[in-house]
């Protein structure tokens, strides 16, 4: 790609006319002019290519006037190294975001809106959508870029803070909350919603895509756990659960609806929970990206998928609970303002046996996720490098830990969700 990107590098679908459709979501009538930002480092975006786009234009305003009007985006197009969108599935997970955006959200803001009275303080913690295409080969979305709002990813290897850990528990309470509230009150329209999702991870169709680079990351948790908890029920129930058939449990875990079926967030690792931070750097707001992964399935996924990739033993071992409170509280108060019955819907009781029931998927998901949080950043392959006949262990090839506290790291997800019964 050359230095200064054109339309053509985000897709051949991509031209003046989309920034006009931009300007005009936004709330102008035409754009005037345009001018390419920096984009992502390696290994932050797998699956895409990220552009950033500052589109200038004009609106009416109050007077009778015409006002310029800017807007910022994130532009996400497909990988143009064909081999990389096709080891990557490109195809799949822009197709899932695409729908995400453009069904479940309005779903989601016609619920919202058609509640009476009107709700206080309605979910919207997410960025807007001003344009999309998707066709199999031309694909991209265009979103709000809300880093000029001040939200920032935190960095990718480290440990979240306690802050941090609670507003993204209520974060995620409130957008759990939403759609619970929107079963329970709307289950027709929610179903619609849930239709446009597909599972894009954990099925019969993933089988010879994931198997090979999932028995890899097997092998590295359990020389982890071997290393870290020797002798140990840790180590017997931890190899147990690391056998072929965890691909088996992931796909049930995924497809298997319960009372506390959500729109599953699906990647719930810290660079997907934008920040905005006060003067005295105390976390303020939440803005959630990248639903590539997003699923209806129970809530409990996106929960232990969070507190097992981004919290450290430490904090979990301390204020588990109170992430889980601060959870529940949040999700009640946006099911109470938006007229459900919050104890019925969800109490703390059920909220514990549905993470007794799918909590260990945060440890099937975290045997990924982790090395790759830990992986530093010389060792991210060259996505656009991918030859011919790849398969995801050329990629993702992953060998066990030297370091021990990275092996004390993924042992201790194990660790956790062993002694709160989520794994037996």
């Amino acid at each position: 790609m050359s230095s200064t990107p054109t339309f053509a590098d985000i897709s051949a679908k991509f031209s003046e006319a989309t920034l006009d459709e931009i300007i005009q979501k936004a709330g102008g009538t035409k754009h005037t002019s345009y001018k390419f930002g920096p984009s992502g480092k390696k290994g932050d975006a797998y699956l895409s290519r990220v552009f950033r786009i500052t589109i200038f234009g004009v609106k009416v305003g109050p007077d009778g006037k015409e006002a310029e009007l800017e807007v910022n985006t994130i532009v996400k197009a497909m990988p143009d190294n064909l081999h990389r969108r096709r080891l990557f599935r490109s195809v799949i997970f822009f197709r899932n975001e695409i729908h995400f955006y453009t069904k479940v959200i309005p779903a989601i803001e016609a619920f919202q809106a058609a509640r009476q009275p009107k709700p206080n303080n309605p979910f919207v913690e997410y960025a807007k959508c001003y344009a999309s295409l998707c066709d199999g080969i031309n694909d991209f979305i265009v979103l709000e870029d809300v880093g000029p709002r001040g939200y920032r990813a935190p960095v990718r290897q480290d440990y979240i803070a306690l802050e941090d850990a609670l507003l993204t528990m209520r974060t995620l309470g409130r957008y759990h909350g939403v759609a619970l509230a929107f079963n329970a009150l709307d289950s027709k329209n929610f179903e619609k919603a849930a239709s446009a999702l597909e599972e894009t991870y954990y099925g019969e169709h993933t089988r010879e895509w994931y198997t090979d680079f999932l028995g890899l990351a097997e092998n590295v948790a359990k020389d982890a756990i071997a290393k870290t908890y020797p002798n140990t029920k840790y180590e017997t129930i931890g190899s147990n659960f690391l056998q072929p058939s965890l691909f088996d449990d992931l796909i049930d875990l995924v497809s298997t609806r319960s009372k506390l079926s959500v729109f599953g967030h699906g990647d719930c690792w810290t660079p997907n929970f934008l920040t905005s931070y006060g003067n005295g750097g105390e976390p303020l707001k939440i803005i959630i990206i990248d639903f590539q992964l997003a699923r209806c399935s129970s809530l409990a996924l996106d929960l232990s998928f969070f507190v097992y990739s981004c919290t450290s033993q430490e904090l979990r071992e301390k204020h588990y609970d109170e992430l889980l409170r601060a959870y529940l509280d949040s999700a009640q108060d946006l099911i109470t303002d938006l007229g459900g019955d919050a104890e019925t819907i969800i109490s703390w009781d059920s909220l514990k046996k549905e993470l007794v029931q799918f909590g260990r998927f945060g440890c099937g998901m975290g045997i990924e996720s982790l090395p790759m949080t830990m992986m530093e950043d010389e060792e991210v392959a060259d996505l656009d490098a991918i030859k011919e006949n790849a398969v995801l262990t050329d990629i993702w090839n992953i060998t066990p830990f030297k370091e021990p506290a990275k092996q004390q790291r993924l042992a201790d997800i194990f660790k956790h969700a062993i002694d709160q019964n989520y794994i037996k």
